[in-house]
């Protein structure tokens, strides 16, 4: 019984292992694993300087950048572009298919191979055909004279690709768009699970697919006036996002509880679960193509998915309130 033990323990150990060093990358592709997993808040709170920040001497304002994490990391993210600017850098050489790394042709270049720019993507390949890819980082995306954005991300050797979208201006730095996909070496797709979104302050807008949308904020949920709603919601065609949005789904979303618990109250035998209903109704609403990065994709991504789920509480609100009639 003892050796059988052992040996159930060394197969555990060394299916563990094997299944750790699946995706084989050099470490000077993989990115840095600080995108694991991310507290967007802290981050944005860290990395945010003080109001008197640019009245301060520059051994000071080094000590605040010091601060920032995105600012401490191992991982050398501008040296990235002179392995792959030529061409195409193959990152796993698997059985099935290939993971590679490769630039856009739309690149900020200075003196031959100094590139400070460039959209770099990660490609699914078979048979030199490119199956599934992903934007995975860039160094600086320009705006203004005044505010840059930039793209890091992490690789694991589990197959996992986490990215992080933020943008810079004179107040700091702040985290915009965090995205965890899967490799599903059998479909040889980049499978997206979950995304948080972070455009308004104090709130966060976290996604799993398939059907979990969750608002998560430090700021107490406002009562919004009928007048303010009605006003919102006229805005709805112009597929931009409002900081209104939150107060109109907030409203919603607490009046189809209050339904769903009258609905339980009259009816003794069979229940409706809240949480149901809503990952059915997000399912459908999280079927819309996911932003890249950059607010010209948020923006008007997350307006179409509240809108979606608005509308579909509204619809089962008044559904609720005709049973709730007879």
């Amino acid at each position: 019984m003892k050796y059988s033990h052992y040996l159930v323990l060394l197969c555990l150990l060394f299916s563990t292992y094997c299944y750790s060093q699946h995706y084989q990358i050099e470490d000077k592709y993989r990115g840095d694993p600080f995108f694991r997993k991310i507290d967007m808040n802290k981050l944005e709170k860290d990395c945010t300087y003080p109001p008197n920040y640019w009245q301060l001497s520059g051994s000071k304002q080094e000590k605040i950048q010091k601060l920032c994490p995105l600012n401490n990391l191992k991982f050398d993210f501008r040296g990235l572009y002179k392995f792959i600017y030529k061409a195409p850098v193959i990152l796993y050489n698997g059985q099935d298919f290939q993971l590679t790394l490769s630039m856009s042709e739309n690149n900020d270049i200075e003196s031959g191979s100094t590139i400070f720019g460039g959209d770099i993507f990660l490609s699914i390949v078979k048979d030199s055909i490119v199956k599934d890819q992903i934007y995975l980082a860039n160094n600086s995306i320009y705006f203004s004279d005044v505010a840059v954005g930039f793209q890091r991300y992490f690789i694991s050797q589990e197959g996992e690709v986490y990215t992080l979208y933020l943008q810079e201006d004179d107040i700091g730095i702040s985290p915009m768009l965090w995205k965890h996909y899967k490799i599903d070496n059998q479909k040889m797709k980049f499978v997206l699970q979950d995304m948080l979104i972070s455009i308004t302050d104090g709130v966060q807008y976290q996604i799993i697919y398939p059907n979990q949308f969750n608002v998560i904020s430090n700021k107490p949920v406002t009562k919004i006036e009928p007048k303010e709603l009605k006003s919102c919601e006229d805005e709805y065609n112009k597929e931009e996002f409002y900081d209104c949005y939150l107060d109109v789904y907030n409203h919603y979303n607490s009046r189809l509880k209050q339904k769903i618990n009258l609905l339980n109250k009259k009816n003794n035998t069979i229940k409706k679960s809240y949480s149901k209903l809503q990952q059915n109704m997000a399912s459908d609403c999280l079927m819309l193509s996911p932003p890249v990065s950059g607010n010209t994709d948020i923006d008007p991504y997350l307006s179409k998915v509240m809108f979606c789920l608005i509308q579909n509480y509204k619809q089962e609100i008044t559904n609720i309130e005709k049973q709730l009639a007879h």
